[in-house]
């Protein structure tokens, strides 16, 4: 049997038997209480064995850790640009009362992109504090964003991606009942760079006397600001034209 210790009492939170082995468990706190019971007449069974490790970083095996004491980690794309993040204790029951931040910092153009491959959060939607409900929350800044709804249950697919360079993902769980976690894949991409580049074919030949912009400014040139290319296949005509920028000069005239 297995105790939480929660403000100085014992508080049963799973009971274990049979011979299948089971998840990874991990204490909410610096301590952690384990039972074996057994009855007088038990001549088959030979018990368990196990291993224990005092941890500092939740069971969370990647990203930067700036305080032992907070279950907050930070993703850099300077570190790397893609990686795995991870509930505490996955794939076990993660602890209760737990606050969990994962920080992605991007480039200038970056945005971040997370696949969960699995979630399974205790709770009920619309998963607030009326349900009682553990919950995941995705944001765009360090605080709350109402773009954003809170998850909670089991999703089979589940896809989220930044607005920028930041992004937070926290999770955040009462003191009731337990679920397995998440985990996710997350990708720091790179935004395509845009351009107002557009191709034309331009006759030869002035802004007519005649239009609005002539009367009001005098007689107006086009003024292409990249270089152009002729075509032999034309003869009046200038060829393909980028044009990235185009100014209108005023010239004076006698």
């Amino acid at each position: 049997m297995v105790y939480y210790i929660v403000n100085g009492r014992e508080e049963l939170v799973e009971t274990l038997c049979g011979d299948t082995l089971p998840k990874p468990i991990l204490s909410d706190g610096p301590r952690l209480l384990l039972e074996l019971r057994s009855s007088y007449n038990n001549t088959e069974n030979k018990g368990f064995t196990g291993d224990f490790f005092f941890l500092t970083n939740f069971g969370i095996p990647t990203g930067h850790q700036p305080n032992q004491s907070e279950c907050t980690f930070h993703y850099f794309r300077n570190v790397t640009n893609q990686g795995w993040i991870q509930s505490p204790n996955f794939p076990g029951a993660y602890p209760r009362n737990i606050i969990c931040n994962y920080l992605f910092h991007g480039g200038p153009n970056d945005f971040v992109h997370v696949r969960f491959t699995y979630f399974d959060i205790e709770g009920i939607r619309p998963c607030d504090e009326d349900t009682a409900s553990d919950y995941v929350e995705f944001s765009n800044f360090v605080t709350r964003d109402r773009k954003y709804a809170m998850y909670c249950g089991s999703w089979r697919e589940l896809v989220v991606r930044s607005d920028a360079r930041f992004f937070r993902i926290t999770m955040i769980s009462n003191d009731r009942l337990d679920g397995t976690g998440f985990r996710a894949l997350y990708t720091f991409e790179t935004l395509p760079m845009e351009t107002t580049e557009r191709i034309e074919v331009a006759s030869m030949g002035k802004v007519t006397p005649t239009s609005p912009a002539s009367r009001m400014y005098g007689t107006l040139l086009p003024i292409v600001l990249i270089t152009v290319s002729s075509s032999p296949a034309i003869s009046n005509e200038i060829g393909i034209i980028s044009i990235i920028g185009m100014g209108l000069r005023k010239f004076c005239q006698d």
